[in-house]
């Protein structure tokens, strides 16, 4: 058997031109790592049915790295309106699993995904008395521990967003590029704060900088899945269109960024390898 001497190992080694650097986020004074957006305002279904008025009462904003062992994400706050409420957060831009078949190949998929322009959130929502965070400065969460008299400690979770997954487990995400979505309850606080948290875990590794859209609207999830048309009443990710945003600061305003809007288009028709193929700088390698 031959034996591997360390000169020999070592030119393995240096032979690596790879050293991790394009899978770290990096910091960017483009966009903030944590950020307090104010009050979002809880819309109607009517108003979400509305394109315009559904785009006007969106939320959208940019998150960058918050720097070397510190968390990042954003705040929000909405009021209460005594009812259901559904919030949506969808992060920049869309994903998709290439199909890899050879027997039966889904020709919609067979263009690979640029994974570089995908970013990934997770959603907490609880009653902003029980949110540890600093807005604006420090990220938090809704859990406390409760001490009885003999000692024992107890985790308490006040996180009201439960979004269900495999084997029906409550503390789901969506992942990267999706969607996520869930109901909140506020009979039992009308007129009371809550708090939106979203937590940054994946940055996109072509900018470091995740665009995002956040909305609220009145009534229960499956409602607007109804409204909408959706066979099965869950939501999708070509509710909330455009998240792909940044900010122009001579128009003062959130636009599109380049070639998003078509390739978000060609993702919810259907139509992504067509469009992949024309413009492959919007989409993977093959």
């Amino acid at each position: 058997m031959k034996r591997i001497t360390f000169l020999t190992l070592f030119a393995l080694l240096s032979g690596c031109d790879r050293d991790g650097r394009d899978y770290i986020a990096y910091e960017s004074s483009d966009a903030p790592g944590v950020v307090h957006l104010g009050e979002l305002e809880v819309m109607t279904i009517g108003d979400f049915l509305n394109n315009e008025t559904r785009t006007e009462k969106t939320m959208y904003s940019e998150l960058g790295s918050p720097g070397p062992g510190n968390f990042g994400g954003a705040t929000i706050n909405f009021t209460s309106n005594g009812g259901a409420v559904c919030i949506m957060m969808d992060p920049e831009s869309v994903f998709w699993n290439q199909s890899v078949s050879v027997q039966n190949p889904d020709g919609r998929y067979t263009w690979p995904d640029n994974y570089r322009d995908d970013g990934d959130v997770d959603m907490e929502i609880g009653l902003t008395a029980y949110y540890t965070g600093s807005p604006g400065f420090e990220m938090g969460d809704f859990a406390a521990v409760y001490e009885d008299s003999l000692g024992n400690e107890t985790q308490l979770e006040f996180n009201e967003c439960y979004m269900p997954g495999y084997s029906s487990t409550l503390d789901a995400h969506a992942g990267r590029a999706s969607l996520e979505y869930c109901d909140i309850d506020t009979s039992l606080h009308p007129n009371k704060s809550y708090t939106i948290v979203l937590n940054t875990y994946s940055l996109p590794l072509d900018d470091s900088v995740l665009s995002y859209a956040v909305l609220a609207v009145e009534g229960e999830c499956r409602d607007i899945g109804t409204a909408v048309g959706l066979a099965d009443s869950s939501l999708d990710e070509c509710l909330i269109k455009g998240e792909s945003r940044e900010y122009d600061e001579e128009a003062e305003a959130w636009v599109t960024r380049e070639g998003f809007n078509g390739l978000e288009e060609a993702f919810c028709t259907g139509g992504i390898s067509e469009y992949c193929r024309v413009h492959p700088q919007m989409c993977g390698d093959r």
